[in-house]
């Protein structure tokens, strides 16, 4: 699937320079990427309505047309599309909240820039695989769509999986029960940040709030706890403790 990406910038030498660490950056994730530059917001905004992109990287501060301004107009057309600011002023970014930025990248000394952007880029990729989705069946709930963010764990049963989903409601969480095997679920669901903690249950991370490593127990933060096995403990720690460090 072709990943599109606009980046903008009134600066053309800055405008080559995020590009190329874009490229760099999002080959790490993605092997169909297409990025193209826009000077103006006018030209991205013409592009945009026609063939809209995933996700824009966008200057502030540009005349005439400025980042508000752009970010507005996309807006009215999608909810779809995720917008990063790029900026030198750093007391623009509470102004930027209304237009629901994924995130922020601040110019100035460009090692610095780099390794933000690098962080955001990880982050997004977290952020668009948990928000892929998965279709499940059951008797009771017939074809169900939900995103991998939305599954809390899996449970095996036998010849079937329990997915524990969270609902529209909060605290709400109900189950559906797949003929699956948790074996190969666990191989499918570790690009996703699942993790096996147990011979019966997979868990996302996502929903992780601690593991109590002396009661050999996952605690979730929805005040659901389940057992670990003492011979994947530490391998759960480390998966948890790599998972806060890309995305705290």
């Amino acid at each position: 699937m072709l990943f599109r990406v606009a980046v903008v910038d009134d600066e053309s030498d800055f405008l080559k320079y995020v590009s190329e660490l874009l490229r760099k950056e999002i080959g790490r994730h993605f092997d169909d990427v297409k990025i193209e530059q826009f000077t103006s917001g006018e030209a991205l905004l013409q592009r945009h309505k026609f063939n809209p992109f995933d996700v824009v990287f966008l200057d502030i501060d540009m005349p005439n047309t400025t980042g508000f301004d752009v970010s507005s107009e996309i807006r009215k057309q999608s909810r779809e599309c995720y917008i990063v600011f790029i900026t030198s002023h750093s007391e623009l970014v509470y102004d930027s909240m209304d237009f629901q930025p994924f995130n922020f990248v601040r110019k100035g000394d460009l090692k610095q820039f780099s390794q933000k952007l690098s962080d955001v880029i990880d982050k997004l990729t977290l952020h668009l695989k948990q928000h892929k989705k998965i279709v499940l069946f059951d008797k009771k709930h017939g074809r169900f769509s939900v995103p991998y963010s939305d599954v809390l764990y899996m449970e095996s049963d036998d010849h079937y999986v329990r997915y524990y989903i969270l609902g529209t409601k909060p605290k709400k969480i109900f189950y559906i029960m797949v003929r699956s095997n948790i074996g190969v679920l666990e191989k499918e669901f570790s690009e996703y940040d699942f993790v096996r903690i147990h011979k019966k249950y997979i868990v996302n991370l996502k929903h992780i709030f601690n593991l109590d490593m002396k009661n050999d127990l996952c605690i979730f933060k929805q005040d659901i706890t389940l057992p670990m096995s003492r011979n994947l403990k530490h391998f759960v720690d480390e998966k948890f403790t790599e998972y806060l460090k890309r995305t705290t």
